[in-house]
Formats: C-alpha cells, sequence, structure tokens
C-alpha cells in the first residue's frame, strides 16, 4: 500500500498553531478560515491516525504527539524555504547572467555590437568577457568556466555544440616598403611556403586558419598574442602578418599596410558554442540570436 503524502500547508499551520497558541490565529496567519483550518486538521489526523490537536471550549492546544510533528516539520519547512530561496537565485541568474569567451578578433572587433544590442534588451544582464585564443574558449566552455563561447577557427571540437554567426575573412599585410606591397598577381602558396610571418600564438583561430590555408605551419619572424602588436610590427617591417581584414581597414586607408593578394582561400566562419550537456541561460541564448541577427544585416 502506498503510504499517504505528507500535507506540507497542514505543517504550516501546525507550527502557526504551536507559535500563536490557538488555531484561529494560525488560520488567519496563513489566510484560511478557523472552519477550514480545522477540517485540515481533522483529515490530517485522520490520514496519519495519530492525534495533534486537543479540542476544548477554551480553544485548542497541541497534544504530545502533535508537538512532536511540529518540531519535525519545522526542520523541513527550514529545508524547503532553502531549496525555494535557491531555486528563485538560480532563475534569476539564468535569466540576467551571462559569462562569454571569446577569441581577440570577435572580442575586440564584433562582440561589442553584440553585447551591447544584448544590454538592450535585457538592462538587467551584467556580461563577463574572457579574451582567450579558440583553442582556450573551447576548453573553457567545456570546463563550464563560461557559458558561451565564440571562436574564428575553421575547426571546432566535435564534443561542443555550435552555430556559426558570421563570417571573416584574414589579409597578409606588408609595410609600404615590402616588396610584396607592388605585387598585383597573387602569390602562390609556394611563395606563401617560403615567407616569415608576423603572427599570433599557436592556439589561436587565426593562427590556424592561415596554416590550414597554407598546408603546413608558417615559418615564424614575431609571434605575439595582441593584434595590435602585430600591425605595429608589420608596418615596422618586421614581416608580412596575417590578421582579420577587419582589424587593419583604418590602417590600409591610411596606407600604413598594404593587403597583398593570395591565392589562399583566408575566410573563416565564426561560430559559438557551448556545452550541448547544459541548457544556455536565457541571456546566453539570446546573445547567439543577437550574433545570428547581426551577420544577416546588410
Amino acid at each position: 500500500m502506498t503510504p499517504p503524502e505528507v500535507d506540507v500547508q497542514t505543517l504550516r499551520l501546525l507550527v502557526a498553531v504551536a507559535a500563536r497558541g490557538s488555531l484561529g490565529a494560525a488560520a488567519r496567519e496563513l489566510g484560511m478560515t478557523q472552519p477550514a483550518a480545522s477540517a485540515r486538521v481533522r483529515e490530517f489526523e485522520a490520514r496519519w491516525r495519530v492525534g495533534v490537536l486537543e479540542r476544548s471550549p477554551r480553544g485548542s492546544r497541541l497534544t504530545e504527539d502533535g508537538e512532536a510533528v511540529v518540531s519535525w516539520a519545522r526542520v523541513l519547512l527550514h529545508e524547503l524555504e532553502t531549496v525555494r530561496s535557491s531555486l528563485l537565485a538560480l532563475g534569476e541568474e539564468r535569466r540576467a547572467g551571462v559569462s562569454v569567451a571569446a577569441s581577440l578578433t570577435i572580442a575586440d572587433l564584433i562582440l561589442p555590437r553584440w553585447l551591447a544590442e544584448l544590454r538592450a534588451r535585457r538592462p538587467d544582464v551584467s556580461p563577463r568577457l574572457h579574451v582567450v585564443n579558440s583553442d582556450t574558449v573551447a576548453a573553457m566552455v567545456r570546463a563550464g568556466e563560461v557559458d558561451l563561447g565564440f571562436i574564428e577557427s575553421t575547426g571546432i571540437p566535435a564534443d561542443l555544440a555550435r552555430q556559426v554567426v558570421g563570417h571573416d575573412s584574414l589579409a597578409v599585410v606588408v609595410a609600404p616598403s615590402h616588396p610584396w606591397a607592388r605585387r598585383r598577381t597573387p602569390l602562390t602558396r609556394e611563395e606563401l611556403q617560403a615567407a616569415s610571418y608576423v603572427l599570433r600564438e599557436p592556439g589561436s583561430g587565426t593562427r590556424s586558419t592561415f596554416e590550414a590555408a597554407l598546408s603546413q605551419p608558417p615559418k615564424v619572424a614575431l609571434e605575439a598574442s595582441s593584434t595590435s602588436a602585430l600591425v605595429g610590427a608589420a608596418a615596422a617591417g618586421v614581416g608580412p602578418a596575417v590578421v582579420s581584414r577587419r582589424a587593419v581597414s583604418g590602417d590600409v586607408e591610411r596606407g600604413r599596410l598594404v593587403v597583398v593578394p593570395t591565392d589562399l582561400d583566408l575566410r573563416r566562419p565564426l561560430t559559438a558554442v557551448w556545452d550541448r550537456r547544459r541548457r544556455l541561460r536565457d541571456a546566453a541564448s539570446d546573445l547567439v540570436v543577437i550574433a545570428a541577427e547581426a551577420s544577416r544585416s546588410p
């Protein structure tokens, strides 16, 4: 035979009786009529076959069994309140919070507009942003350190959920004094393989995209984790730099750098990634939608 369920509301009523000294006062505290409260207690006693209240013309008081039930009820109600408060806090965190990791190009050039739109739609959201390379983004998502990641690598870890939210293209850029600056025909893969470059560190989406297009690890003249450092080194003549076209558009317009034509396919997707085992928080899900909408805008 299935045991009866515990009636939590009646437990609340009995705890209130112990605190207020009467069934009528306890009923008023809980928004009940006294007849309804009396009926609840009678049903509780019949269900569990225990007497919890002694009734008399002067009122009602807890029996010895009733005192025991109230002591157990206080523990249970405290735990229920803890669960309720925790669920409310978790719900608020899910609605309002979002922790994001993004690779450098996205974080510097694209993500700020997405975050601004997120704030416009959700003023209560306070995003937390980590700027790291693409490999580290994937590792942070996998470890549960962030809710959402944005990477610019062509290789997406198979264990992560993903959605392409845009596209980007790399450019090989040189100082105006470099011999390639006067090149009118595209450089071949063989010519590009022979050069030494100013590049991002291994693990970055820019580096992995260029390596895949070049079909071999490139020779490195200088390695840096900052796009501005790469641009400065290329402009100073250290060597050709490989960077996002978005990142150097101003330098190219001002004549500080020159884009070199090549035979390589240097396009790459911009991809949102998250742990498929965890439900995306509402704000993180909204950010993916905003990113995808932005890529479709003219």
